[in-house]
């Protein structure tokens, strides 16, 4: 019994010294990662925004962090699948339609960190949808007019009725001055966030009285400004995380630049 006792104190000093070497790479590994990471996140603090989908290692960090910004702090609104909601005006964040700018990464940095009309000098808040029936701008008829007159330029069919067609092209070139925001094309100006009016990618929806509460009532769409709120290399991640799940608009500089689409890599 007493030639045990060594053979126990060994079996425990080998254990010991194993599970210390095991804490020790571990620890090695951890403290590694966090220093990768730590590195990464100031790359992508010093980069310039737009370059940033060019390197695969930031766009997978960013990725990775801009993942949990997202869930915590947008699904409430956009929806875990970034689609948005035309109940509330929410848009859709993963097709190439943006209100605001083209959908580059700073394009989108920019509306997380000051927000639209979120109260800000640097927020999106140059103008909004005024409320034209209720002001008595446009009556009732006037404003059933000139739904006529944007639905016949809708990509997608409609029955005209060409006699409010052409009331309505009048009254929005003129009286209404509609196509001081959405040009006179109705194509939308996105300096103003003034949505096109030929596409068919409602905000609010589409069918005819949604069109019309849009133009009675006006809207006025809300974004929260982030900055202050959450810190900046997590809100740059987060514009990464959502430009790589998106695309961006066809005007896009960017698509310019390459002469080709920019595609979606999320």
């Amino acid at each position: 019994m007493a030639e045990l006792k060594p053979r126990r104190g060994g079996r425990r000093r080998k254990l010991l010294s194993g599970a210390i070497t095991a804490a020790a790479i571990g620890g090695a590994y951890f403290g590694y990662a966090a220093v990768h990471d730590y590195a990464l996140g100031r790359q992508l603090v010093v980069a310039s925004p737009d370059s940033i989908s060019g390197n695969p290692e930031l766009v997978s960090y960013a990725d990775r962090v801009g993942r949990n910004a997202y869930a915590a702090n947008c699904t409430s609104c956009h929806g875990a699948d970034m689609k948005g909601s035309q109940t509330k005006g929410i848009p859709n964040l993963t097709d190439s339609i943006w209100l605001y700018d083209y959908g580059r990464i700073s394009d989108i940095e920019r509306t997380i960190l000051y927000g639209i009309r979120a109260g800000l000098g640097k927020s999106h808040n140059v103008t909004d949808m005024p409320a034209i029936g209720r002001q008595k701008v446009l009556n009732p008829d006037e404003i059933r007019d000139v739904m006529a007159y944007v639905l016949s330029l809708n990509v997608k069919k409609h029955q005209e009725d060409s006699a409010a067609v052409a009331r309505g092209s009048k009254i929005f070139q003129d009286k209404g001055v509609c196509y001081d925001c959405h040009s006179r094309d109705a194509t939308g100006i996105s300096d103003y966030g003034a949505p096109n009016l030929i596409d068919d990618d409602w905000l609010y929806g589409g069918n005819e009285k949604a069109i019309y509460k849009s133009i009675y009532d006006g809207r006025h769409g809300l974004c929260p400004a982030w900055i202050g709120k959450l810190p900046f290399a997590t809100i740059r991640a987060l514009a990464v995380y959502v430009h790589s799940h998106s695309q961006e608009s066809p005007e896009s500089p960017n698509r310019t630049a390459l002469g080709a689409p920019a595609h979606r890599t999320g």
